[in-house]
């Protein structure tokens, strides 16, 4: 991956500000990766395990901060993602957090690519706030779609989870290792040579 092919926020800013993404990860107990893709996957996975305050540290390093904070909007509605009213009026960007509303067929990896910040848990409230939108307004068909999307989204990451969970169950269940039965193997041979020793004693006393 070059530059270049950082193509959302968190690439984009790991990309740029490597040491004080290292820093976030490793004030959070992370082992820092030495090289930047990796260092993307760790600060995702962060992300997805303590949300919204990682995604907030993490925006607070983004390069074009003064640029972005410089921007104005007029006519601003309530944002879904973060609920601030600075949504700007075609409600395709928000000023606060950054995230654009799915713009139609050819969206769907930039949309989808915003959610990487959010925990399963935030991703279930956003979905429950455009679900209502939908209902709301039911001839968009756009908005419509930006629910099936993020219901998707939520169902691979269940299916995720799942196998997460049925992988760390077969190793659990795996038992004895090899390394154990050979060492159990061992002290019971050396307790019956014990036994036989003593009970030689025993004989040759008496």
């Amino acid at each position: 991956m070059t530059m270049t092919q950082a193509q959302n926020k968190i690439d984009y800013i790991v990309f740029h500000k490597p040491k004080e993404a290292g820093k976030l990860l490793y004030n959070y107990g992370f082992e820092v990766p030495k090289d930047k893709v990796s260092l993307v996957k760790s600060i995702k996975a962060l992300i997805r395990k303590e949300g919204r305050k990682v995604t907030e540290q993490l925006l607070s390093l983004h390069p074009d901060t003064k640029a972005i904070l410089s921007l104005k909007e007029t006519n601003t509605s309530h944002c879904r993602a973060c609920n601030q009213k600075t949504l700007n009026a075609s409600g395709t960007s928000c000023k606060s957090c950054g995230h654009s509303g799915y713009k139609g067929a050819g969206d769907e990896d930039h949309f989808l690519g915003q959610f990487d910040t959010y925990s399963d848990k935030e991703l279930e409230t956003y979905y429950r706030k455009v679900t209502q939108n939908s209902e709301d307004d039911p001839e968009n068909k756009t908005l419509a779609q930006e629910v099936q999307l993020i219901w998707n989204e939520l169902r691979l990451r269940k299916q995720e989870n799942k196998t997460q969970e049925k992988n760390m169950n077969t190793k659990e269940s795996k038992g004895i290792s090899k390394d154990d039965l050979i060492l159990f193997g061992m002290v019971f041979i050396a307790g019956i040579l014990v036994g036989h020793g003593l009970k030689i004693s025993t004989i040759h006393g008496k």
